[in-house]
């Protein structure tokens, strides 16, 4: 059913971490269906701070990981990704899971 609604595209750089000698990886680049819904809103970040929030980003289910960036599997996201549309690249301020039961997926704000 959410997949009718997706009708904007993005691109998620995935944070790939660092490795042995603690240089960063290359971020992996995945195009993703999306509906973006514009508009300014004041939200709390992942770290309690009140933040302003340019557009909040409605994508299918993914696993939110916090380590681990090195290996990462399909359909992940973390709060070191970056989301670019637009032409331009946003961090993401904060993630939340979907709560209702008919319809999964994530809100993804970002800056």
């Amino acid at each position: 059913m959410i997949g009718s609604y997706l009708i904007d595209s993005i691109t998620l750089n995935k944070d790939k971490g660092s490795d042995k000698w603690q240089e960063p990886n290359a971020p992996e680049a995945e195009t993703v269906r999306v509906f973006i819904n514009y508009g300014e809103r004041r939200i709390e970040n992942a770290v309690g701070q009140m933040v302003v929030s340019m557009a909040k980003i409605l994508m299918r289910p993914r696993t939110i990981i916090t380590s681990g960036f090195a290996t990462r599997a399909t359909n992940t996201i973390s709060y070191k990704d970056t989301i670019t549309y637009d032409g331009e690249a946003h961090s993401i301020m904060r993630i939340n899971k979907s709560r209702d039961f008919s319809v999964r997926g994530l809100e993804v704000y970002v800056a």
